[in-house]
């Protein structure tokens, strides 16, 4: 597996903060050739508590498949609250409540 540059450090988890690394296998298929196999993408946590885990599948002509990994784990939302909110009053109502026992 080839280094990652200072550009494509993954993120830590984004769940507990621990760092992450990519590990990955290739599945060759029948016939059996250098060319013809699939590659599984793994980036886990290393805290072992923690069940964060992400995967993705690439074909055999897809080599900068480190990249495009780092790329999606590395993709965050925005943590910024809305920046409109509309109060909305809700109808109380206690006809759903049962008044009379007989």
């Amino acid at each position: 597996m080839s280094q990652l540059n200072k550009s494509q450090e993954l993120k830590p988890c984004p769940f507990c903060g621990s760092s992450v690394e990519v590990k990955d296998f290739c599945v060759v298929h029948a016939p059996l050739s250098k060319s013809n196999f699939n590659r599984n993408a793994f980036i886990s946590c290393s805290d072992e508590e923690c069940p964060i885990g992400f995967h993705m599948a690439f074909t055999s002509r897809q080599s900068d498949w480190e990249e495009i990994i780092t790329s999606k784990w590395n993709e965050r939302a925005l943590a910024t609250a809305p920046t409109a909110t509309k109060a909305v009053k809700v109808p109380v109502s206690n006809s759903h409540l049962q008044t009379r026992l007989f």
